[in-house]
């Protein structure tokens, strides 16, 4: 790299292993890099993903605390501010919606639990989500979205509440083979 003014110019050569992923630029390119393309060395090094990330954990953290301690308006409201900066973050959608659901606000918990769940790509997440949302349809008088919902839900059988204890209590060959028997037939038909 050559500096000519305020300008640099780059080897091709060197570019190209870049975009190949070959190689990285060298540390001392980062500010001219930022330069040519009118960023920051934090947004070249990923490090605004990085806080990004952080800041939405100590967001979840916080709301957290606050339903945990039964202060569900003061998590609402972390999730609202949350909610102008990340509108269209799946985690933040769905937090919000819990923490009304928690409130009886169900109408409106309904409503983010529709939008944020097609969202997600956090399987717990969207399982969770799920089971509330039936119960909610429910209290609202739409049971059978309710009952159409409940009967997408993954089966019991196969949770970790029921297959963890069974591992830690030590079980023998049978009960191993009965076990697979259930998960794989359920009721005794063929599930494929």
């Amino acid at each position: 790299m050559q500096q000519f003014g305020y300008y640099y110019i780059i080897k091709n050569k060197n570019v190209s292993k870049w975009e190949r992923g070959e190689c990285y630029p060298d540390i001392t390119f980062l500010p001219a890099l930022a330069n040519i393309f009118e960023t920051s060395i934090d947004l070249i090094m990923g490090m605004d993903s990085i806080r990004a990330r952080e800041t939405r954990y100590n967001i979840h953290k916080k709301a957290s605390d606050l339903q945990r301690n039964g202060d569900y308006v003061s998590a609402e409201k972390v999730y609202r501010d949350a909610l102008l900066i990340y509108p269209n973050k799946p985690g933040m959608i769905l937090g919000l919606a819990g923490v009304l659901a928690l409130q009886n606000k169900s109408q409106e918990a309904i409503e983010l639990m529709e939008r944020g769940l097609p969202l997600s790509k956090n399987e717990k997440q969207k399982a969770t989500m799920r089971a509330a949302l039936c119960f909610l349809y429910l209290k609202c008088g739409k049971a059978e979205k309710a009952n159409a919902l409940a009967s997408e839900l993954p089966h019991t059988r196969e949770s970790r509440e029921v297959i963890q204890p069974l591992i830690q209590k030590g079980i023998d060959d049978t009960e191993i083979s009965d076990n697979i028997r259930n998960i794989l037939l359920g009721d005794g038909k063929n599930l494929w």
